[in-house]
């Protein structure tokens, strides 16, 4: 019965090494778990031939030692499983190569065993029947440090992650640790069955690793990368129970939240890392979030410095079958967002501006004088429809023109920047008397226009007069050099009248501005 087991299990073996060895693409995981397949084979192979061919002395001797070779094999092989399951890839470093120092030795003194008998005097597949030399207790201590090392790093990073990767490495553990258990009740002679047992228990292991492989592709994706993943985001991420403590993290949250652990209630964390109304608003939304049974993001800020830090949390329930049994919280720091955002904003500022501001005076261009005269047109011509005169309530408009008289006199005696100058401080000038409602726009060259918005007829006169007065009475530059001695301005205005069309109610100021400058100057016509 245990020589069929015994066939049984290294045709296992045999299929599982053909399994991997047939992959194109190898990672270090596969070579790893090649390694320990090839070491069962050859104790496995070691065995059935012992068994096999117990009556040829020279058979006999090469078993025993390929018996050995195998058992010293399997586990610096497990212990490199282990480290490349934990990390994913490791870069061999003379650090690992020192790992080998002990394997290697116990090979050199097993292949002279027969001029020495350090590693064993006699040798049986029954436990009771064998006697090992002084060296052999090194070669075992180091053998089972190593598995057990490989070991703890396969329960370590599968306790890290969950999901399909848990059962992953959850079925190598099972497997590993049924070959451990028989191999050290055999090691250690607790019963005293034949050593072919430990290669069977070794072909289950072999079975597990299949069923890893097949079922949940171990090989194809390592559990740690998972980890690794998580660690290297940015972006911070907590895992809560439902009673709200915490079970799982990364890196960036432990960042961001000081005395983060497991356990610990994330209310508590929350408190101690944010303002009290950061903090309401926190569990208020986490409330939110896990009653109504929804995803709920919402925005929170942070002063560090003189700066503010910005991030946008999002909190996930997790319910299964209707029963709540966590919450996902994400939280991004959107602070680079925010200020691209600011920054786009003062760039769409500053565009509009330059689309409807004159580069020179800063006051409104002919653009935005044309769209909003049209929108003040529109607006009177509706207030019609509701019974209400034009010009004789202060929600109508006018529109005022002047212009700068003998601008070119000035600009020919001063020069052409000086003319510049007087543009700018004749539009400071006339700023000071409008109105806030007033809009002021540079029409072209000289000519500037004022659209008085929700004035009365008499209140467009006194603004006409005003603009007029202003400029009179201010002492300009060179003033002295203009005809009269003094710099003044012709001014036409008009109220909006009933249906006007905005081309004519240009016509009709430009008119009255033209009348006021041949009549004389520095008068006002309405």
């Amino acid at each position: 019965m245990v020589y069929t087991l015994l066939i049984l299990s290294t045709l296992v073996v045999l299929y599982f090494l053909l399994l991997v060895a047939q992959r194109k693409q190898k990672k270090q995981i596969h070579y790893a778990v090649l390694s320990i397949t090839i070491s069962i084979l050859i104790w496995n192979v070691a065995v059935l031939l012992y068994q096999t061919f117990d009556n040829v002395p020279w058979i006999l001797s090469i078993c025993e030692r390929l018996y050995f070779l195998g058992t010293i094999l399997i586990s610096i092989s497990i212990l490199f499983t282990g480290l490349i399951f934990a990390r994913t890839k490791i870069k061999f470093t003379w650090k690992h190569t020192l790992l080998f120092i002990v394997p290697v030795i116990s090979i050199a003194v097993l292949l002279t065993n027969q001029s020495h008998h350090l590693f064993y005097t006699t040798f049986s597949l029954i436990p009771s029947e064998q006697n090992f030399g002084i060296y052999f207790t090194i070669h075992t201590i180091y053998s089972y440090l190593c598995i057990g090392i490989g070991l703890a790093y396969l329960i370590v990073f599968s306790i890290k992650n969950y999901g399909v990767f848990s059962k992953q490495s959850l079925l190598i553990f099972i497997g590993l640790m049924i070959s451990l258990i028989i191999d050290a009740i055999s090691t250690f002679k607790i019963f005293d069955w034949s050593t072919a047992i430990e290669n069977i228990a070794f072909a289950v292991t072999i079975s597990f690793f299949i069923l890893a492989t097949v079922k949940f592709d171990f090989l194809n994706v390592i559990p740690i990368a998972l980890q690794t993943v998580v660690d290297l985001i940015s972006d911070s991420y907590v895992v809560i129970n439902e009673d709200f403590e915490i079970i799982d993290y990364n890196k960036a949250f432990v960042g961001g939240f000081a005395g983060a652990a497991r356990k610990v209630g994330i209310m508590e964390i929350i408190k101690k890392n944010y303002s009290d109304s950061d903090f309401k608003k926190f569990m208020d939304v986490l409330d939110e979030a896990v009653h109504e049974q929804k995803k709920v993001s919402f925005e929170i800020s942070r002063s560090v410095g003189k700066d503010l830090t910005y991030y946008m949390v999002e909190i996930t329930p997790i319910y299964i079958s209707g029963n709540h049994i966590g919450t996902i919280i994400l939280k991004k720091d959107i602070t680079e967002h925010k200020n691209n955002l600011k920054k786009v904003m003062q760039l769409n500022e500053k565009l509009q501006s330059l689309a409807t501001r004159d580069w020179l005076t800063q006051s409104y261009n002919r653009y935005f004088f044309d769209e909003r005269l049209q929108q003040e047109i529109d607006r009177v011509n509706r207030l019609q429809i509701y019974g209400q005169e034009p010009c004789k309530g202060a929600n109508n408009f006018g529109l005022i023109m002047f212009d700068i008289d003998y601008f070119k006199i000035y600009n020919d005696n001063n020069g052409h920047l000086t003319g510049d100058e007087l543009l700018q401080t004749i539009v400071t000038v006339v700023k000071e008397v409008l109105y806030p409602t007033d809009i002021l726009c540079r029409y072209g060259g000289e000519e500037f226009a004022v659209i008085c918005c929700q004035t009365s007829e008499e209140g467009i006169r006194i603004v006409a007069e005003k603009i007029r007065k202003a400029v009179e009475n201010y002492d300009f530059m060179f003033q002295d050099k203009q005809p009269g001695g003094n710099l003044t301005v012709s001014v036409g205005a008009v109220c909006c009248s009933t249906n006007a069309k905005k081309d004519d109610l240009i016509k009709r100021a430009d008119n009255n501005l033209y009348l006021a400058k041949s009549g004389g100057k520095n008068k006002v016509v309405f």
